[in-house]
């Protein structure tokens, strides 16, 4: 069991994605936005974080950024979830430290894999 923070700025998926989590054994906290992730991280230290990249306040890349500067969050696998299948946007997310960018809808079974891989 991982606990994992997810950040996502619509609801219904980010519930979506918390009950996905939880079912599969997972401790699962969550957050809107970049900045009540970043709170939420700091306070929890998840083995793994799962986050959007288009939300207000601060947003999945800025997010990836700041804890990119922080040793004791740099390493946490951090997975971004996102509409935006362009190659641009993969290519930008994975450049800046993602393990994994995953398109919406989002396959479960793929999301599930990757953090079982991470956290092994």
């Amino acid at each position: 069991m991982a606990t994992i923070i997810v950040i996502e700025d619509d609801a219904d998926l980010r519930q979506i994605l918390v009950d996905e989590l939880e079912d599969a054994g997972h401790q699962v906290l969550d957050a809107r936005n970049g900045v009540e992730g970043l709170e939420a991280i700091k306070a929890s230290e998840p083995d793994v974080i799962v986050s959007d990249i288009g939300m207000p306040e601060m947003d999945g890349y800025q997010l990836r950024k700041r804890l990119q500067t922080c040793p004791r969050f740099s390493a946490t696998p951090f997975f971004f979830v996102s509409a935006l299948a362009f190659q641009q946007a993969i290519d930008k997310g994975m450049r800046i430290g993602a393990d994994a960018f995953l398109t919406k809808p989002v396959d479960f079974d793929v999301l599930l894999d990757r953090i079982t891989a991470a956290v092994a």
